[in-house]
């Protein structure tokens, strides 16, 4: 049965407590919203120290893909909580994820209201009690928006999201991920730096596409291959070659 705020708050108002322990509570309790649902079934928050938020994620490839989001989720906590989180800190290990609640859609306006409100009202609460409720307020109040968008893993209704698409247009992005493209370094950050690399990703694929069918049959073709899979594993050391561009290099002495 769901939580309901109403059932939970009279029992926490009966006494007073401590405000930290309320703001860690909600902290914590809003990393599935913050991080969007796909990437939090693969980390879940341990700790918030000093405006440090320390994140626990199931392996080093979500780790790297979460680093490079690091300044987008500090702005979307600075715009729930302003001022608590300064510094998100990811360390690898297992997983103890609690099963999740119910979720109902909500608009996000609606919810940035709704998580603001309950640190109102749970603030009144015990300090043994003032996480738990600041868990239950947010349970009842967190809401799915949206798949996450591909490029930043923020919840959106339409893919990419909306500022994503725009950086998408941007020359000065596009002009960065020329520069990646050619293994050059580029000063962007945040989502600007996940677009340009997305842009990246996309056109060395297409032309090592367009390449591999003449590499096949013109060996002096196959450095130019080579390079653009040098390139692209540089970039993405993650991440396979396509499948026939790996099977020709790997026959080349």
């Amino acid at each position: 049965m769901p939580w309901r705020l109403k059932e939970v708050i009279p029992e926490a108002l009966k006494k007073a407590g401590g405000k930290e322990k309320l703001k860690r509570g909600l902290v914590l309790a809003a990393w599935r919203e913050v991080v969007g649902k796909e990437l939090a079934q693969l980390s879940e928050p341990l700790a918030l120290e000093g405006g440090t938020l320390t994140v626990r994620v199931a392996d080093p490839v979500t780790a790297h893909q979460l680093t490079y989001s690091r300044l987008a989720l500090l702005r979307r906590y600075e715009e729930r909580f302003p001022g608590v989180v300064k510094e998100i800190r990811f360390v690898a290990g297992p997983l103890e994820k609690e099963p999740e609640a119910p979720k109902t859609p909500e608009n996000p306006e609606r919810l940035l209201w709704a998580s603001r409100r309950a640190l109102e009202l749970a603030e009144k609460a015990p300090l043994e009690l003032r996480e738990k409720v600041a868990r239950a307020a947010l349970a009842l109040l967190q809401k799915d928006r949206g798949e996450p968008c591909p490029i930043c893993g923020s919840p959106s209704p339409k893919h990419p999201c909306p500022t994503c698409r725009r950086l998408l247009e941007s020359p000065w992005v596009r002009k960065e991920a020329e520069r990646l493209k050619r293994g050059r370094p580029t000063s962007l950050e945040g989502e600007a730096l996940l677009v340009a690399r997305y842009l990246a990703r996309k056109q060395l694929l297409a032309e090592m596409e367009e390449l591999f069918p003449q590499a096949l049959r013109e060996a002096q073709l196959r450095p130019l291959l080579s390079d653009l899979a040098r390139r692209y594993q540089a970039l993405f050391p993650h991440e396979p070659l396509p499948e026939g561009v790996k099977s020709l290099l790997a026959r080349e002495p």
